[in-house]
């Protein structure tokens, strides 16, 4: 319906709802149901990555260190999607990867270890986390494949110091790295063989096939349209920064087989990007380019300007970002997308939204407001595709999956993407932690596409195209969620300011389970935390030394407090987390384009700088109904603060809230979520 909008109407249109200055998240709007006229499998997701990349599904996988190499690489491109590896390597290590990903035409990347016939095998370790080690003439890759020695071998032996020419098995054929599944999976078969070595047309070892591993493909989802280049192999995307390096990476990714370029950064909008946007697209006019991180139409029409061929959409909403508490700059994912999409359509960029998907509803949403994919991190973290070896914490098996705003992967070379390589005070705008094992993306990628079709099913629509189309005339219509009930707005002032409350405190948070905080007070003093006193001048305690006054309460005989006693972590002297704090200050301020406190103050009158409202619940509000939905624990070890670099440790705060509101944890699918997470903010 066009016109006026009228209270007997569903709904609200994309252009009335996301036009009253209110920053939207995923989860603060809802899509209301079409028409449907046709089954689910008709639903067409096919989309484009960027104006000449196509894809047969909208994922992709973000350019992090902890998602996306070969392995995830390959998995994506089978499936019909696309991965981007990251840059937080050396542009020849980076270089390789991608030369490793476009050298298969299987879904499998097991990096297996690789000996010579003369090697001992001391360790466990040795084997890579695989099942089987390789064994060539001279134990590298680049000689012929003669022997195959499996970790159950290895691990019968009594003596394990003798040559794996003693006990390997005999590489009776190998397979060319040029075959689809299908040929290998009869190779195998018509050889008898549980087992072979992969090899590329340059006589290069690249891997090693199991018969095991075909019935395990065999059991996942039909696999869809892979996702293929020009030049007939997988298609496989790379990240770039923009500082002068980058153009000498960008060559070696180039040569490497890249078929699309991210450049990557926290905030696109800037002179380092635009320059490296207009160098790679005339020093490589058949290469596409995609920009970004933006999140507002004014920085998109800069990188447009510039000639990218896709923009990345996002910033600050990734489950492990940390950048809008720490920086105070970024944008609700939802509003960006519906804005920047907006905008981007009519010059003929499509755009990527990039962070904040947990879920399959999260990936309907982004796409009906205007992307043509999504880019996953958590989605996909913890999946066997994943870089990183697989441990145990406390019972559940877990890898590592960090933010490339940590201070870990910072040290890598990702600080460049936060414009802070040059900077001497390192401020992390990202967390390091562990998320479930989920299993291959080969199984769990096609049942949540399946959703998502079942999801465009609902509202009415055949293909991503159609979505588009209904959204903007109208048709599809949105509504907001109702706000935060009030327990989840006290906890968020509870967790964000105390460590812990007085055990004679009988303060309690304002819910149907009525809940007394003096549990998290003492859970918190019995694991030995170092803090001190905080008390609020309206707690009982400081009306008896005469603060009652302050609340015309010195002349009542019955005192009734209007603040609490607690205590704070250890913060340290202020000579050390001050200079911190005003390094971030700094880059917030550098992220706004202002230099000064006075231009700051000169742009914000001039209507320059623009702001937002955050929809309820507030940030750190937000953040926490996150968290507390998506963690299935935290460490006892963790470090991670809330709300600014230098605050308090609520580890052991929130541990005590999941124990007790346990519903809570379970709203969305905590297995999306970090099973532990440490931040180091500096």
């Amino acid at each position: 319906m066009n016109g006026p909008w009228s209270e007997l109407e569903d709904g609200f249109p994309a252009g009335r709802l996301f036009s009253q200055g209110v920053s939207y998240t995923y989860d603060d709007v809802i899509l209301l149901p079409h028409y449907i006229d046709f089954p689910a499998d008709a639903v067409d997701l096919s989309t484009r990555l960027s104006r000449r990349v196509p894809l047969s599904i909208p994922c992709v996988a973000s350019p992090m260190d902890t998602v996306s190499e070969a392995a995830m690489a390959v998995a994506m491109a089978t499936l019909g999607g696309a991965a981007v590896v990251h840059g937080n390597a050396s542009p020849a290590h980076q270089a390789a990867i991608i030369r490793s990903a476009k050298s298969r035409r299987i879904p499998l990347v097991t990096d297996p270890a690789f000996f010579s016939p003369s090697d001992r095998i001391a360790y466990d370790t040795d084997f890579n986390s695989a099942p089987y080690a390789l064994v060539t003439e001279s134990g590298t890759t680049k000689s012929r494949a003669v022997g195959v020695v499996a970790w159950s071998d290895w691990e019968s032996l009594a003596d394990k110091n003798v040559p794996v020419s003693e006990y390997m098995r005999p590489a009776r054929a190998s397979a060319p790295a040029s075959c689809d599944f299908e040929q290998v999976a009869a190779f195998l078969a018509g050889e008898g063989l549980e087992y072979a070595p992969l090899v590329a047309e340059d006589g290069e070892v690249v891997d090693l096939v199991t018969a095991e591993q075909v019935q395990m493909i065999r059991s996942f989802p039909k696999l869809g349209v892979p996702s293929v280049g020009p030049d007939g192999r997988f298609l496989v995307g790379a990240a770039i920064g923009t500082r002068e390096e980058d153009k000498e990476r960008l060559e070696h990714l180039v040569k490497a087989g890249a078929n699309v370029v991210v450049v990557d950064s926290s905030q696109g909008n800037s002179i380092y990007q635009i320059d490296m946007i207009k160098y790679a697209k005339n020093r490589y006019p058949g290469l596409d380019v995609i920009g970004g991180n933006v999140v507002t139409i004014a920085q998109a029409q800069n990188l447009i300007k510039a000639g990218v061929d896709g923009l990345r959409v996002g910033m600050g909403s990734g489950s492990i970002c940390t950048t809008q508490e720490v920086c105070a700059v970024g944008r609700g994912q939802a509003t960006a997308v519906y804005k920047v999409a907006s905008f981007a359509k009519d010059h003929d960029v499509p755009v990527i939204a990039d962070g904040g998907i947990a879920n399959s509803g999260h990936i309907v949403k982004a796409l009906v407001l205007g992307a043509s994919t999504v880019m996953m991190g958590s989605f996909l973290a913890g999946s066997h595709e994943a870089p990183g070896v697989f441990e145990y914490q406390n019972g559940r098996r877990v890898k590592k999956y960090r933010g490339m705003g940590s201070l870990e992967a910072m040290t890598k070379g990702s600080d460049a993407r936060y414009l802070g390589d040059t900077l001497k005070l390192k401020v992390a705008q990202g967390v390091v932690g562990a998320v479930a094992d989920k299993g291959s993306i080969l199984k769990f990628i096609p049942y949540t596409m399946q959703a998502v079709k079942q999801g465009f099913q609902d509202l009415g629509v055949s293909s991503l195209q159609s979505a588009h189309n209904l959204l903007q005339s109208e048709v599809l219509r949105l509504e907001i969620f109702s706000p935060p009930s009030p327990f989840q707005r006290e906890m968020g002032y509870m967790v964000k300011n105390l460590l812990t409350l007085s055990s004679k405190s009988s303060r309690k948070i304002h819910s149907p389970i009525d809940f007394d905080v003096t549990l998290v007070v003492k859970s918190c003093i019995e694991n030995g935390r170092r803090v001190k006193k905080y008390r609020g001048m309206g707690s009982l305690e400081a009306m008896t030394k005469g603060s009652d006054a302050r609340y015309l309460g010195d002349t009542l005989k019955l005192k009734v407090a209007q603040g609490v006693v607690g205590a704070v972590a250890d913060k340290g002297s202020i000579l050390k987390f001050i200079p911190y704090t005003m390094q971030a200050v700094k880059q917030g301020f550098q992220d706004l384009g202002v230099s000064s406190l006075q231009s700051a103050h000169n742009l914000l009158q001039s209507e320059v700088l623009r702001l937002e409202i955050f929809s309820p619940p507030s940030p750190f509000q937000r953040e926490m109904g996150y968290m507390v939905k998506n963690l299935l624990t935290l460490s006892s070890k963790s470090s991670r603060k809330i709300h600014s670099p230098i605050d308090f440790d609520v580890t052991l705060v929130v541990k005590s809230c999941i124990e007790v509101r346990t519903g809570a944890a379970q709203v969305e699918g905590g297995v999306h979520g970090l099973v532990s997470y440490e931040k180091k903010p500096f």
